[in-house]
C-alpha cells in the first residue's frame, strides 16, 4: 500500500466522500476521527459514529488492514433506505466490492446470523444479531 496509514486513510476518505454523494451517505470529516485504540492485540480507529452506524478503520501494526461497519436498527431488520445501509453501499463502492454479492451476503447473514466470502483482495465477514433490534457488522479486510 506504499504511503503509510495516513496516506492510505486520506485516499480512502477522498474516495469514500465521492461515493457518499452517489449513495446519499454522510461524508467523512478527518478532524472528527477518533484516536487509534488497541485492545487484546486488535487496533482500530472510529472514522464516523452515529446512532445508526459506526465506521472503523482496522489496523495491523501501523497499516490499515481493512474496515468495519456496524449498522444498528430499532427494528428486526435493516431498511434499505437507512443511513447505515447507504454507508454500507458507499464503503463497498469505495473498496471496489461487488455490491450485488454483498447484498446477497447480507441476506444470507440475516437468515444464518453469519456469512463470509472473498471478493478480490478482501475477505468479507457479515455478522447479524437480531432480537428486538438488529445489529449487522460487516468486516472487510485484506486477505
Amino acid at each position: 500500500m506504499g504511503c503509510g496509514a495516513n496516506g492510505d486513510l486520506n485516499d480512502f476518505v477522498e474516495d469514500f466522500n465521492q461515493s457518499a454523494r452517489k449513495y446519499d451517505a454522510t461524508e467523512l470529516l478527518k478532524d472528527e476521527f477518533g484516536e487509534i485504540e488497541e485492545e487484546e492485540g486488535d487496533k482500530w480507529r472510529v472514522l464516523f459514529e452515529s446512532k445508526e452506524y459506526t465506521l472503523e478503520a482496522l489496523y495491523d501494526g501501523n497499516d490499515i488492514s481493512g474496515y468495519a461497519i456496524d449498522v444498528r436498527s430499532d427494528t428486526d431488520s435493516i431498511s434499505k433506505s437507512s443511513k447505515g445501509y447507504n454507508a454500507v453501499l458507499t464503503l463497498a463502492d469505495t473498496l471496489g466490492i461487488n455490491i450485488k454479492d454483498l447484498e446477497k451476503g447480507m441476506q444470507t447473514a440475516f437468515n444464518e446470523n453469519f456469512h463470509s466470502y472473498v471478493d478480490g483482495d478482501y475477505e468479507i465477514r457479515i455478522f447479524v444479531v437480531s432480537v428486538v433490534s438488529t445489529s449487522m457488522t460487516i468486516s472487510i479486510e485484506k486477505k
